[in-house]
């Protein structure tokens, strides 16, 4: 495998193939790059390792930490990943679903998600909704949002949407078909590496801003969504979230997976690429290695360069 060497930093973009587990750190609250995690190209078991839990739901069963190289999902090199990611498999058995959790806080006022994200599908054509999905949790009871992965036709299972399901301003969930940000949103090839970012007031109790990166041309789309809302709609009051979850699976078809990388949950800090809280050395080196690619973009336009470079400067020290 010919890896390039960039492609261990990552955009917002966690220090050079490590892990970081951020709770408690200053303004963040998790970012990892999933280095840390004992990975296997079989897959090995994510439940226990960096605080991550199978969810006490009966139909649950496990996600799993793989490396790129000879992994048994045929994922893709990610272009603005190190060595390993995490996925999972619905069984497609009519009752179990794959999921993951993890307990971290979100604080009030303004947030942001970010994670790498693709789908794919190990069966025969057709298959079925859903691939895949990211929800804040608890899902009901907080102020929490899902953001969906699910077919374009699942009858040739080669396309995906990345949708949301949000609440309106009195406070019911979007409906099938849910939320989409645009046509630039359907229609996404399968195993092919995206970035989506997910800009949150908790003071408005909104979704005010989301952006999705073709992680191979550095192609960014950015929206301003009009009435999405977190749980609560325009009223609110529910807390904010106390962990997030991974899922994957239709219920009634074997082989919808949904895979992960490069996550960060922390109030946006131009220039903080690692998420700690702090535009330091460490971010200034990521951006240098990431040079012309989507991976290490500050300003939101797909690419790394001097503009970047730039806010990143400016922006020098301890985050707000």
């Amino acid at each position: 495998m010919n890896r390039q060497p960039w492609k261990c930093s990552l955009g917002w973009g966690l220090s050079v193939c490590a892990a970081l587990v951020l709770s408690g750190a200053a303004g963040a609250e998790y970012a990892s790059d999933f280095e840390g995690l004992d990975a296997s190209p079989a897959g090995t078991l994510l439940t226990g390792q960096d605080a991550y839990y199978l969810p006490p739901d009966t139909d649950s069963v496990d996600w799993y930490a793989y490396t790129y190289d000879g992994n048994v999902l045929q994922i893709v090199d990610n272009p603005c990943g190190g060595a390993q990611f995490v996925g999972g498999t619905g069984p497609g058995d009519g009752t179990f679903y794959a999921r993951a959790q993890r307990d971290s806080e979100w604080g009030g006022g303004v947030w942001m998600v970010t994670y790498d994200v693709t789908g794919q599908y190990l069966g025969a054509p057709p298959s079925a909704d859903n691939i895949g999905s990211f929800s804040a949790q608890p899902f009901p009871g907080s102020a929490s949002y899902i953001q969906l992965l699910n077919w374009t036709d699942p009858d040739t299972a080669e396309e995906w949407n990345a949708r949301y399901i949000p609440y309106d301003a009195g406070g019911t969930q979007f409906a099938p078909p849910y939320a989409s940000a645009g046509p630039e949103w359907e229609g996404l090839p399968i195993n092919h590496w995206y970035r989506i970012r997910t800009w949150i007031d908790f003071d408005l109790n909104r979704i005010t801003q989301v952006s999705l990166t073709d992680l191979a041309t550095g192609e960014t789309f950015t929206a301003q969504p009009d009435g999405w809302y977190l749980e609560g709609g325009e009223a609110g009051g529910f807390p904010t979230p106390t962990g997030f979850r991974f899922f994957a699976g239709s219920g009634t078809v074997e082989g919808n997976s949904a895979v992960f990388d490069n996550i960060i949950i922390a109030p946006p800090c131009p220039g903080d690429l690692d998420g700690d809280g702090t535009v330091n050395t460490a971010d200034l080196l990521s951006l240098l290695a990431s040079w012309g690619t989507p991976c290490g973009d500050v300003d939101g336009n797909g690419d790394t360069n001097t503009a970047d470079l730039l806010d990143l400067l400016a922006n020098w020290g301890d985050c707000p």
